[in-house]
């Protein structure tokens, strides 16, 4: 009994180090402060048959001090209401902002990587299906109460806007 107990204990231990509780959070993340907070406004959809324009939420918090987690929600005329999640962090081994979407349109999460130039986040998703598109999402701090966003889709050697957003921050 006692060696299983010491057993449980020192695997216990291992799994709390293993986690890395003891990891410094990335400072890099700090930069990122002016996404946070509640934001809405409107989405605007590149669709060549007709003008389709949705509303949208947004809520952006600190998780942990090691995310950023956007919780999203667009609003389109006679259908029910989207929900998206993003998860920001940094990567201090590649240097670069690191992010994941789950969203309600599919099974597995899309992840990105990108940085930080100025007031421009922008990131790349780098696909493990050949197949799968190639996204670029570009957040632009406008002021600290205006922010436009803008996600496209790689199409040959050019890129093709899917939509963009501008938010105003809300209280």
């Amino acid at each position: 009994m006692k060696i299983s107990l010491s057993a449980l204990l020192i695997a216990t231990a291992s799994f709390a180090a293993a986690q890395g509780h003891g990891n410094p959070v990335p400072q890099q993340l700090k930069s990122l402060d002016f996404l946070v907070g509640n934001w809405s406004g409107k989405q605007n959809f590149n669709n060549p048959s007709a003008p389709l324009v949705g509303d949208i939420t947004v809520k952006v918090h600190s998780f942990a001090g090691r995310y950023l987690e956007e919780e999203l929600s667009t609003l389109l005329p006679g259908r029910k209401p989207t929900e998206t999640h993003h998860m920001i962090s940094f990567d201090a081994k590649t240097s670069l902002f690191h992010a994941w979407w789950f969203n309600d349109t599919s099974s597995t999460p899309t992840e990105l990587t990108g940085s930080l130039e100025g007031n421009q986040l922008v990131l790349m998703s780098h696909p493990a299906n050949p197949n799968a598109p190639v996204l670029r999402a570009t957040y632009d701090k406008v002021s600290d109460t205006a922010l436009n966003y803008k996600l496209e889709m790689k199409a040959g050697d050019n890129w093709q806007e899917l939509f963009h957003n501008n938010y105003t921050k809300t209280p």
